[in-house]
């Protein structure tokens, strides 16, 4: 067993009721696609087997849009029981079932929050059932919007990791294994929208190759070594980033977040707790 990261993304659906400008998963553009449990069970199975992970998110889009979240949530606090198990929604979908998660299942939810104007509302209703996490303003994603098409950045590779805030976001997406969601989604975005690449660029994307479950263990560990370092994509994404609202009124060129970027040390584990937006109200942690 590989202890890979300390958190991994489990990326389930590309479907999202919100329209954040600037989502780093491209689910302002009417991005299609729930990935059920059972189209990728027995990949989920195998990596079980390799990559023991301390703590999960399970992810999208708005992962409560996706039919099979229960499954998803049974199945991996069954594949690993001692993990922290979270699913981050944007809390506007809410069904009795969700609320049974933790006490069931020891799935436990995050909420983010993406609009002031609906914030206390939103914490309001989740306030026995999920820590609220407040993401007001993003920076600029992967990909730039024209009047009829996409195109990608050209940054300085090394500067746009540097900078990167999802550089240790590592995703499990369709069974495998991506660095980041920018490479975990672009391809599928490709797919179902006009993303015009030039040559150089198109190659450069269809040269990333995720990690498959059946990997040896030699590139298992590459994967680990250079989970710190840049790739050649890495040049597909923003080298200065410009913040904006997520939502509401359009506000740019704002104060940055304090977001903490540098890798967590897997021993240090009071930094990895307080690094942990996710806390339940105290009334509901020991139920």
């Amino acid at each position: 067993m590989i202890k890979l990261f300390l958190v991994v993304e489990f990326y389930i659906t590309n479907v999202c009721n919100l329209e954040c400008r600037g989502c780093n998963r491209f689910n302002d553009e009417k991005f299609k696609g729930h990935q059920l449990w059972d189209d990728y069970a027995e990949e989920i199975e195998q990596w079980a087997t390799r990559l023991e992970i301390p703590r999960m998110t399970i992810i999208g889009g708005e992962p409560t849009l996706n039919p099979d979240l229960e499954k998803w949530a049974v199945n991996l606090r069954r594949l690993w029981p001692d993990a922290v198990i979270m699913i981050q929604t944007n809390g506007t979908y809410q069904r009795p079932e969700y609320l049974e998660f933790w006490d069931k299942y020891r799935v436990g939810f995050g909420l983010s929050l993406h609009d002031p104007a609906t914030a206390e509302e939103l914490k309001e209703k989740w306030k026995h059932y999920a820590g609220p996490h407040e993401a007001y303003v993003f920076h600029q994603s992967t990909i730039i919007k024209q009047k009829d098409h996409w195109l990608v950045h050209s940054s300085d590779r090394e500067k746009a990791f540097n900078c990167c805030d999802m550089k240790h976001d590592h995703t499990i997406h369709r069974g495998k294994l991506y660095k980041c969601p920018a490479m975990s989604g672009l391809a599928e975005f490709q797919s179902q929208f006009d993303l015009r690449l030039d040559s150089r660029q198109q190659q450069l994307l269809d040269s990333y190759q995720p990690l498959s479950p059946d990997c040896t263990e030699q590139e298992l560990e590459n994967f680990v070594l250079t989970k710190d370092q840049s790739i050649p994509q890495c040049e597909f994404c923003p080298e200065n980033l410009v913040w904006a609202t997520a939502l509401g009124e359009y506000k740019t060129n704002l104060p940055s977040p304090i977001i903490d970027i540098t890798p967590i040390n897997e021993n240090d584990l009071d930094k990895f707790k307080k690094r942990d937006p996710i806390n339940f109200p105290e009334d509901h942690i020991d139920k």
